[in-house]
């Protein structure tokens, strides 16, 4: 019996977690791997951006799947750059700088785009794994998670203005909110 091929898809198949789970092995710098992270005890800013972040995603997560509160928590990192971002799981990333600079309906918009990557199984479908998408809000455009080749930033921005609209905030919401998009990823 040839053991060569259990052998190779072995290999492929460490190879694949390692290329698409391990975030902090690919930059030096990545957040993963400075330990910046606001941790308890928590001083006084840090306590404060955490829960302002924590409010932000609840009031999205309520809207739209009032169900799942508490599930998604809030990381702040304390780095000197504008990002927020998931990786897996119910962990929603924004760095302290970041949130200080973005005005109520901005975070929102944030929190709603990263709850989309979440909800669109983004970081699944790097590796392989379609998440069925039958428990997303109805929307007018079709959302897909068929893989590799698609847009996630778009797919994402779309899903975040249902979950915007959902909100009840108006249409100036919602256009805020794409032009903000707009704005981020150009």
């Amino acid at each position: 019996m040839n053991k060569l091929p259990a052998a190779t898809n072995i290999i492929l198949l460490v190879t694949i977690l390692i290329q698409t789970s391990c975030v902090g092995f690919q930059k030096s710098n990545a957040p993963l791997n400075r330990h910046n992270k606001c941790q308890a005890p928590l001083s006084k800013e840090c306590f404060h951006v955490t829960d302002l972040w924590q409010n932000t995603i609840n009031s999205v997560v309520w809207a739209n799947y009032p169900s799942e509160i508490g599930y998604y928590q809030s990381v702040v990192w304390e780095d000197d750059f504008n990002n927020a971002w998931v990786i897996k799981g119910h962990e929603i990333n924004i760095t302290k700088q970041f949130i200080l600079k973005l005005d109520h309906s901005q975070r929102l918009c944030v929190a709603a785009h990263e709850l989309a990557h979440l909800k669109l199984g983004h970081y699944y479908s790097k590796i392989g794994l379609i998440i069925a998408t039958n428990s997303l809000p109805k929307s007018e455009k079709i959302i897909r998670t068929e893989g590799f080749a698609l847009n996630e930033q778009e797919e994402a921005n779309e899903l975040a203005l249902v979950f915007i609209n959902n909100l009840k905030s108006g249409n100036v919401m919602v256009e805020l909110c794409k032009n903000a998009f707009r704005k981020w990823q150009a």
